[in-house]
C-alpha cells in the first residue's frame, strides 16, 4: 500500500467517525462548519480531524452541551474545552478522542465569530483542492510519513507552503526549507492567490 492508498484508508475512517458521531451536524446546529485541515484535503498521515464553525455570538456552553452527549459513546474517551479568545486564536476550543481498533483519533474543533479577522484554515480548503495534484499530494503525505519516522514535529501548514509555492518534493528538501523559513505556531499560510481579489 503506497502512501496515496493509506491516506484514502484513512479518509474513509475519518468520514465514519464523523458520520457516527454526527459531529457536522451538530455544529451546524451552532453556525456554519467546515471540516478543514488534511480531512479537508485527503492528507491525513496521523489520526487527525480538524473542524472550523462560525457563528454570530459563539456561546461554548451551547455546543458543549451537545458534545458532552457523546461522553456516552464507548469509544469517546476524552473531551476537553478551552477558551482561547484571548490570545492570538481569538476562538473557543474542543478536543474530543475517539478510540478506534486501538488508535486514538484526535478531533481538534474551534468556534469562532463570523467578525474574526486573519486567516483561518477554512480559507485554505479551495485553494488546496484546486491546486494538488496526485504528485504534490504524494510529496506532502511522503513527508508527513518521513517525519513521523524521524520523530520530527512541524505543523502540516508548512508541508503544504514547501511543496506547493516552493515546489519541494523530498523530506531531505523539507528539512532544508525549514532552516530558512517560519516554522513557528501560530501561523497561517497566505497564498497571494486566496487574498488577491479580497
Amino acid at each position: 500500500m503506497n502512501s496515496l492508498e493509506r491516506a484514502a484508508k484513512r479518509k474513509l475512517q475519518a468520514e465514519k467517525i464523523l458520520d457516527e458521531l454526527q459531529l457536522i451536524q451538530k455544529w451546524n446546529t451552532v453556525g456554519n462548519c467546515f471540516i478543514v485541515g488534511a480531512a479537508a484535503y485527503d492528507l491525513i498521515v496521523t489520526p487527525d480531524i480538524d473542524i472550523e464553525t462560525f457563528c454570530k455570538v459563539p456561546n461554548p456552553q451551547i455546543i458543549m452541551s451537545e458534545l458532552a452527549l457523546l461522553t456516552q459513546n464507548k469509544n469517546v474517551i476524552e473531551l476537553k474545552y478551552r477558551d482561547y479568545t484571548s490570545t492570538d486564536f481569538n476562538g473557543h476550543y474542543f478536543k474530543l478522542i475517539y478510540q478506534s481498533e486501538g488508535i486514538d483519533w484526535n478531533i481538534d474543533m474551534w468556534l469562532f465569530s463570523n467578525e474574526r479577522s486573519g486567516a483561518l484554515s477554512r480559507d485554505l480548503v479551495q485553494f488546496m483542492k484546486d491546486n494538488l495534484t496526485e504528485e504534490t499530494r504524494k510529496a506532502i503525505l511522503e513527508i508527513k510519513e518521513a517525519l513521523l519516522e524521524l520523530n520530527e514535529k512541524y505543523s502540516s501548514i508548512f508541508i503544504y507552503q514547501a511543496v506547493l509555492e516552493y515546489g519541494v518534493k523530498h523530506i531531505d528538501g523539507f528539512l532544508a526549507w525549514t532552516k530558512n523559513h517560519n516554522t513557528t505556531v501560530p501561523f497561517h499560510w497566505q497564498p497571494n492567490s486566496i487574498y488577491a481579489n479580497k
